[in-house]
């Protein structure tokens, strides 16, 4: 039978069995990561217009899963919007706006 708590029951259930990705989003600071990779290597100026760059954050996290996961950019872009469990770890749950493949 449907629940209309459905999504929030399988929030809460990941919440308790603390998964790999939880513990290491509980370990790893991704903010002050973001914050040294923006000073060393800073992003290129919008001056010349286009489309504005995802945050450093949610990039670095992308990058530790795909590296985690082995997973190409076609099958990072196809998990991000797959799984839930990348969702929560990467950030981009709430948002339609998520990186491609490109």
């Amino acid at each position: 039978m449907p629940s209309l708590f459905a999504e929030q029951e399988r929030e809460a259930k990941l919440d308790s069995l603390e998964g790999p990705l939880a513990i290491l989003n509980r370990h790893v600071d991704f903010v002050v990561m973001a914050e040294e990779i923006d000073r060393w290597v800073p992003r290129p100026s919008r001056a010349k217009g286009g489309r504005p760059p995802y945050p450093t954050e949610l990039m670095t996290r992308l990058l530790v899963l795909q590296q985690l996961f082995n997973l190409s950019d076609e099958q990072m872009e196809y998990q991000l919007l797959d799984r839930l469990s990348f969702q929560r770890f990467a950030g981009p749950k709430n948002s339609g706006r998520v990186p491609d493949r490109s």
